[in-house]
């Protein structure tokens, strides 16, 4: 039971953070990384994971019409994220992203958007019960210290996040039934606004309200497991205001996140992940970019 623990709760960091992270699809809702959560029995866990994503759809307009054009950008992140484990069910985690975008002879990189976050095991499994999930809350707090597309003087290309503070509050669920693993995430957060001062515009940016719903299912043989989820992500219309008085209504985001993911167990101390995600399977997608790409992870765990 511990070693099939261990690998669903090392997946659930890819799959759940990849709408985001990974491609940075958002361009102009306000964003939300999944949290660096210990689903586990472990006290502490560092992750370093390295993604390559490219730009295969620039754009589907407010319309739901896709555009693509025979240079795509490609999207490079690396990122650290660590959790700990206080007083036996609390638990404080972030993330440090490290973001690179290119389109044929430009390349831009820079910090991303760093998200830090506070959990709480509501539900825990000290029993092992046949039916009952495993439930973890938590609240995050996003800090904009990646530069935003609409701080960009170069269409976007340099942009690392969404220029926006947002508070949200979610929750993780997970199952474990035999070989089979399961697991259920729903996150809520609010944007705030932002002014923003450029030679295109100058006024303010109101965001709203978002959101990512994920579920997954994971099939384990000794030390492996083979992994698929799917996340779906909806940012409200973010609204804008000029200095001269006109106002924009803006356009909600809206994309759906595949992943099929492969993980190995070494030891209860590391393991490792590889994994393909799509954002043109599923879903509707409105306002916003698409990609797909590889990522890889190695994790490592401290025992209580």
């Amino acid at each position: 039971m511990m070693k099939l623990e261990l690998i669903l709760i090392f997946s659930l960091a890819l799959v759940c953070s990849a709408a985001q992270t990974a491609f940075g699809a958002a361009c102009c809702g306000g964003g939300f990384a999944a949290p660096s959560i210990i689903a586990g029995d472990d006290k502490a866990q560092l992750t370093t994971s390295y993604s390559l994503t490219e730009v295969v759809v620039d754009n589907v307009d407010s319309q739901g019409f896709w555009r693509e054009s025979d240079e795509h950008q490609k999207v490079q992140t690396f990122k650290i994220e660590g959790a700990h484990i206080f007083k036996d069910r609390w638990q404080a985690g972030f993330a440090l992203p490290i973001i690179r975008r290119s389109r044929q002879n430009e390349t831009y990189s820079g910090l991303g958007d760093i998200p830090l976050s506070l959990g709480y095991e509501y539900l825990p499994d000290w029993n092992y019960n046949p039916t009952r999930p495993k439930g973890i809350g938590f609240l995050q707090i996003t800090l904009p210290t990646g530069k935003s597309k609409a701080d960009s003087e170069v269409g976007g290309l340099d942009s690392r996040g969404t220029g926006f503070w947002s508070l949200g509050a979610g929750t993780l669920l997970t199952k474990i039934l035999g070989r089979w693993d399961a697991f259920a995430s729903l996150e809520a957060h609010r944007s705030f606004d932002k002014n923003v001062a450029q030679a295109s515009f100058t006024g303010t940016l109101k965001p709203g309200f978002g959101g990512n719903f994920g579920i997954g299912l994971g099939y384990n043989l000794k030390d492996y497991r083979l992994g698929t989820g799917i996340t779906w992500t909806y940012e409200d219309p973010v609204k804008s205001t000029s200095s001269s008085g006109s106002n924009s209504p803006g356009s909600v985001e809206r994309f759906a996140t595949a992943v099929a993911s492969l993980s190995y167990l070494a030891n209860e101390e590391w393991s490792g992940t590889i994994n393909y995600t799509d954002q043109r399977l599923f879903g509707s997608p409105v306002n916003t970019s698409l990609g797909r790409g590889v990522a890889l992870q190695m994790q490592r765990r401290w025992g209580r």
